[in-house]
């Protein structure tokens, strides 16, 4: 899929929506330059966490039977990971100086205008890397094994 294109205004006119600019293949884990994603609460306490950037990987965010394995972001938004795509639909720069620039194309905060299609398409991806068979089977210790 092709990265994002935004116009002057951050608003996604083509191309793809760009997790794999901080999810990297092939763990989907978070780029260890990561910034703040916008999410500034803090978990079970009062103010604001502006440096809280790491997260674990993607793989297993869903289990192997379907069910949620949140909650998800550092303060639990939710287990529902439509809250999650909608969050990096539209990010809010409000109050934040620490925000990952990748979410802010032309100096704004992304707006990736997600079509449903769009959000069933990638949590239809992150099913595909539920269970633990990738770290448990020894199909895929050795990659020189025909």
């Amino acid at each position: 899929m092709q990265p994002p294109n935004f116009d002057n205004q951050g608003v996604r006119v083509n191309g793809g929506i760009g997790c794999a600019g901080c999810h990297q293949a092939p763990e989907f884990s978070i780029d260890p330059n990561s910034l703040n994603n916008g999410v500034i609460a803090n978990a079970n306490a009062p103010g604001t966490d502006l440096l809280v950037t790491r997260s674990p990987t993607l793989r297993d965010v869903v289990k192997v039977d379907g069910t949620s394995n949140g909650p998800f972001m550092h303060i639990g938004v939710s287990n529902n990971l439509t809250t999650v795509l909608n969050h990096y639909d539209a990010i809010n720069l409000a109050g934040n100086n620490n925000i990952d620039p990748r979410l802010t194309p032309n100096g704004f905060g992304q707006q990736l205008n997600l079509t449903q299609a769009e959000k069933d398409a990638v949590i239809a991806f992150l099913r595909t890397l539920g269970g633990n068979d990738v770290y448990t089977n020894d199909k895929w210790s050795d990659p020189f094994i025909p």
